[in-house]
């Protein structure tokens, strides 16, 4: 199982996410061996989480439920309310879902499709997350950082870099998951991803673990 992660993560510096076959259990043990770092995305929460379409007043405040239900999601990076938000997702649907996965960033030759305006680079936001809040822009040391949840406009650029995130809504690649047991890995410092609307499949069920890589090994 490990050595299916390494080409996973292989692939995925290319196009931004690659695909496989296996469990959840067998995810954890192969990251394990790599020395991945698990990583909770909300302070206390378990590393493991089943992700379900929920109501609005179901959901977790300030998650991206709380805001848009069981409808579309816009395109983010997971955790990036933390200073550190994880290297890699991994979501695994045990059966199959007529929900797609939304994924946007990394083109076939590594680069961001069209390249990012200036403005990314240099709007700030502030990363609201409770007392740990801090300044940050959507880009850093070439790696992306966006999240509308949690992420606050603080000027012009940062509000044009909002803008034009939900704009790149609509040239997303989709993901289906029409087999058993599929395995998605996401670069999550290239890539953004998003879950389509769910209002049709209130049963969904992806599980997702979020990773610090080892930068030794890797």
């Amino acid at each position: 199982m490990a050595r299916m992660l390494e080409d996973l993560l292989k692939a995925s510096k290319t196009q931004g996410w690659a695909l496989g076959q296996a469990t959840m259990a067998q995810v954890i043990r192969g990251a394990r061996m790599l020395e991945w770092t698990e990583v909770p995305i909300r302070r206390g929460g378990p590393s493991l989480s089943t992700l379900r379409p929920l109501d609005q007043a179901e959901a977790e405040p300030n998650s991206l439920s709380a805001r848009h239900g069981k409808g579309a999601q816009p395109l983010h990076s997971d955790g990036a309310h933390l200073r550190n938000p994880p290297d890699i997702v991994v979501l695994a649907c045990e059966t199959t879902s007529t929900t797609p996965t939304r994924l946007w960033g990394r083109n076939r030759y590594g680069r961001l499709s069209g390249g990012l305006p200036a403005f990314v680079h240099h709007g700030v936001f502030l990363i609201a997350s409770g007392k740990d809040s801090f300044f940050a822009t959507a880009t850093e040391g070439g790696h992306l950082r966006y999240d509308s949840g949690c992420m606050i406009p603080c000027d012009a650029r940062a509000r044009q870099s909002a803008q034009y995130f939900a704009d790149q809504e609509s040239s997303a690649s989709e993901h289906r998951w029409n087999e058993p047991g599929q395995v998605l890995l996401i670069d999550n410092r290239r890539v953004l991803h998003a879950r389509a609307s769910a209002v049709h499949e209130p049963e969904r069920e992806i599980q997702r673990l979020c990773f610090h890589l080892n930068r030794e090994a890797s």
